[in-house]
């Protein structure tokens, strides 16, 4: 069973800091593409797009080995904890009240932020919004924690089943984000009617089926414990000045307390 569910976290003048922050950052973006057999999510010239990471992500940076995600933590983390302490301290703060205790693990990542736009003052990349407004994304299980097991066997009971994941809208398309979701009936609840939702189930996703759609709200955390099947929704009907940003992090629950990482 999934348990999953909305938080209030920022609000606008806190979305604003660290947004500014994120601005602030930008030469530490880590630019990613639509993942490919050949080239995972490294961007290239097949597939050049406007999908950053600001941070180490086990899913793109574990791609062989942990060894290169290990190095870039390293050298990432302490920034983000230099600039971002206080929203982790928000998040940590929030969840805490909802799932129990919560902290960041040192010898992972950070959570980090999905970029999906262009850096300050640069043009979008022609290609952003075709790319951005298909189902390109891969739908999947977070199965980040199995990566990282030499951390999880130092504590005496781990629970590699019922895993945490969670997203931190801090912008938005004008017309709306989300997340699309499969055989679950416990976030249909979340789902409304519009324009965009509308728009993203009538999508073609093959033998998946339309999705239930999960959207995402500036200030507001999703999170969800258990194994989910999902996906970065589309966009829809997108302009150039539209960004998508959201903090992203994963936990485990390690003798009684949330293991958080990215």
């Amino acid at each position: 069973m999934i348990r999953a569910g909305y938080i209030d976290v920022l609000d606008q003048s806190k979305i604003n800091a660290a947004i500014e922050r994120i601005n602030i950052l930008h030469e530490w973006w880590i630019p990613r593409g639509i993942y490919s057999n050949e080239f995972g999510f490294s961007y290239n010239d097949s597939n050049p797009l406007d999908f950053y990471t600001l941070g180490a992500a086990t899913y793109i940076d574990c791609w062989n080995g942990n060894q290169m995600y290990l190095q870039m933590k390293e050298q990432i983390n302490p920034i983000l904890k230099d600039y971002f302490d206080w929203l982790y301290d928000h998040v940590i703060h929030y969840l805490d009240q909802e799932i129990g205790t919560c902290e960041l693990n040192s010898n992972l990542a950070h959570p980090g932020f999905h970029i999906f736009g262009c850096k300050p003052g640069q043009k979008p990349k022609p290609a952003s919004k075709e790319y951005m407004e298909k189902p390109i994304a891969t739908i999947h299980f977070d199965l980040q924690q199995d990566r990282h097991l030499q951390v999880w066997e130092k504590f005496n009971k781990v629970d590699l089943e019922n895993c945490l994941s969670f997203t931190l809208c801090l912008d938005s398309p004008k017309t709306g984000s989300a997340l699309n979701t499969w055989n679950c009936e416990e976030v249909k609840c979340y789902e409304i009617n519009d324009d965009y939702t509308r728009a993203i189930k009538s999508l073609k996703y093959g033998e998946y089926g339309p999705p239930n759609v999960v959207p995402y709200v500036p200030g507001k955390m999703f999170y969800f414990v258990g194994p989910l099947q999902h996906q970065i929704a589309p966009g829809y009907n997108l302009s150039s000045d539209d960004r998508r940003i959201t903090l992203q992090g994963h936990g485990v629950l390690c003798d009684g307390v949330w293991q958080l990482y990215f």
